[in-house]
């Protein structure tokens, strides 16, 4: 936590973590449009909150008291996400352009999908708010409402998503693709950041550094009956970025959606009621979404997120409850083209197998690695190759991994290769 002054309704900080320009944030548009008219701010203390958990950008909490017209007090807060001081990270973000994806994703495109349900008669939300800061410093930025204030929390990592709460989190998934695919229905085509993203030609290099199987292939070739399936994957990084730009590009022949991209366990957000049942289901973090087939998204949720018991022994079951409420919303709002089946739904699973390689090789590790046990050793944090020895020789993770690639491979899923 750093201390924080208020002049004149801006932050002012001692922490060298915090991005330069803060003392110069204004937020009394923000303020006006959470609470209303107001006399004034009296202070703002930046939070760092970041971040075991978030890698490529810094979220900072911002709280801040102000006096309402009749001169008593009142707290809000914001969380706002900014470019780390690190500069490899911040020229990578910049490359991609992720941060003004994900500005446009939410002033723009999540307003849009919540205004088709609500013309439709059914308010619904996606995502936390957006705000403007007062003035524009040149800066790429989020700055959203503080999900917190309303108890909104994240499910426990490393137990995994239970059926309960899965089924939320596919029926608002469901409901975000169905509003996308009537969007752009209604509005034309998404641009070259949506249906290209990152999946171009000029980022071969970096797709090579970012997807390389080298410290998981090591580690499995050790492990208990995997032999086959470390033979049949042990050349895959030669032609993987290939098949990856290949499987990315957009096939109007199916039904596609925008695919939040990240959806996984810790950017979704749950509000419970005083029972403990789920009341309410958001999604953060839209920088990375892409136009495409449904199939990623589900991969990448399931896969990644659902609790260990269900991940495999229900995942037809949640692929058809995500279907149901697919067809249900895009009727409700009215699509006008064929609707897809579940059988193409399925046949868009299988042509996807390298989707489902990516995610239980590269995000479920990380999901399942229980980052207090190494958390003391600085070393440790610096050191990106100890980290993958211990994402890859994890046991809970090596012994869900001897279950999940036997499955994967009966589906013909490692058949990209």
């Amino acid at each position: 936590m750093s201390e924080a002054i208020q002049t004149n309704g801006h932050a002012e900080s001692t922490d060298t973590s915090l991005p330069s320009w803060l003392p110069r944030v204004s937020l009394e548009n923000a303020v006006r449009a959470q609470i209303g008219d107001f006399e004034k701010i009296l202070s703002v203390n930046p939070q760092s909150t970041n971040a075991q958990e978030n890698y490529s950008t810094l979220m900072v909490r911002l709280l801040v008291e102000v006096e309402l017209l009749d001169h008593s007090t009142k707290n809000v807060s914001f969380v706002l996400k900014a470019q780390h001081n690190n500069e490899v990270m911040a020229n990578i973000l910049n490359r991609l352009r992720l941060f003004q994806k994900e500005e446009q994703m939410y002033h723009n495109i999540l307003p849009k999908f919540e205004k088709l349900y609500a013309e439709a008669g059914k308010p619904i939300q996606f995502a936390p708010k957006a705000y403007k800061i007062d003035q524009d410093f040149g800066v790429d930025y989020v700055l959203l409402e503080d999900l917190r204030t309303k108890s909104f929390k994240n499910a426990n990592r490393l137990a995994g998503l239970d059926l309960d709460h899965m089924q939320h989190v596919l029926e608002k998934l469901a409901a975000f693709h169905a509003a996308s695919a009537c969007y752009v229905e209604q509005n034309g085509m998404l641009g070259e950041e949506f249906t290209v993203g990152v999946f171009s030609e000029v980022n071969r290099q970096l797709l090579q550094e970012f997807n390389a199987s080298g410290a998981f292939l090591a580690q499995l070739k050790k492990w208990k009956n995997c032999q086959k399936i470390y033979e049949k994957l042990a050349n895959s990084d030669e032609h993987l970025v290939d098949r990856l730009l290949q499987d990315q590009q957009v096939s109007m022949r199916e039904f596609n959606v925008l695919n939040h991209g990240d959806c996984w366990n810790l950017n979704i957000m749950f509000q419970y009621d005083a029972f403990g049942k789920i009341k309410e289901t958001l999604f953060v973090d839209f920088q990375v979404g892409k136009y495409g087939s449904p199939a990623n998204d589900l991969y990448y949720l399931i896969l990644s997120s659902a609790a260990p018991n269900i991940k495999i022994t229900k995942f037809d079951y949640m692929v058809r409850y995500y279907f149901d409420h697919l067809i249900d919303n895009l009727k409700f709002l009215q699509y006008h083209r064929p609707l897809p089946k579940l059988k193409n739904l399925h046949a868009a699973l299988l042509r996807n197998g390298l989707a489902a390689y990516m995610v239980v090789s590269k995000v479920l590790p990380v999901v399942m690695l229980d980052k207090t046990d190494h958390n003391n050793s600085e070393s440790y944090q610096n050191d990106e190759s100890k980290v993958k020895v211990a994402m890859y020789t994890n046991q809970k993770y090596v012994q869900l991994m001897t279950e999940i690639l036997p499955w994967l491979d009966n589906r013909g899923l490692l058949d990209w290769n």
